[in-house]
């Protein structure tokens, strides 16, 4: 039965985008609640038998307390575009990020305003560039006791500002996680990502994803 489960599953996301996401990031306390991030990240995608986009990140984030994060990015993308092939994207975003303990649990709700322009790409009566969100996210983690791992849930939703034929949430994401310290200064990350494209030109995608962050 468990098996039938799985294979229907599996029939069901075979029907959408299918592929991987690899990544790696490096964050330098600079002083107190101050860190500067950089990431680098691969995808695939139709199965795993293409590549999707390879990106290079920099971030800049400030804590001040324990409760609120806020920060920048500056996100440099090459992305392997089904009609027109590879195209470069830069995207900044600002996020403000608060935080809620509860027990073993933290839940966490960002915002973030994001900015992606298309180099090479007109805009058009009906295809705004750069495009403009709103995010939002949800995210749930627990804390095991004395365990490495830490497992996490998140929802989050895609709201466009700019669109010249209509504003409004656009599509919707969820992912479902376990991270796991190596040490005090590096962990492994493993998740699935769900994306749903309200459009309906657009294909569903699904991911499978593995990152490493280390801290110094």
């Amino acid at each position: 039965m468990y098996f039938l489960g799985f294979m229907s599953c599996f029939s069901i996301a075979a029907q959408d985008d299918v592929g991987s996401i690899l990544s790696a990031d490096v964050t330098k306390k600079i002083a107190k609640g101050l860190n500067v991030n950089f990431e680098e990240e691969f995808r695939t995608h139709a199965n795993f038998s293409e590549i999707e986009r390879f990106s290079h990140a920099l971030e800049v984030s400030y804590k001040p307390f324990k409760y609120l994060k806020a920060g920048g990015v500056y996100n440099l993308i090459n992305l392997n575009h089904e009609k027109r092939g590879w195209e470069i994207r830069h995207r900044y975003y600002f996020y403000a990020t608060g935080y809620l303990e509860v027990r073993r649990f933290t839940f966490s709700l960002r915002e973030r305003y994001q900015s992606t322009k298309r180099q090479g790409v007109a805009q058009t009566a009906t295809r705004a560039n750069p495009k403009l969100y709103l995010r939002s996210r949800l995210k749930a983690d627990y804390n095991i006791r004395k365990s490495k791992f830490t497992p996490f849930a998140s929802f989050e939703l895609f709201n466009t500002l700019n669109d010249p034929q209509k504003n409004g949430i656009n599509q919707w994401r969820s992912m479902i996680g376990v991270d796991y310290k190596l040490n005090k200064k590096s962990e492994l990350s493993f998740y699935y990502r769900y994306t749903n494209y309200m459009d309906e030109d657009d294909i569903d995608k699904h991911y499978l994803g593995i990152g490493y962050s280390f801290k110094f």
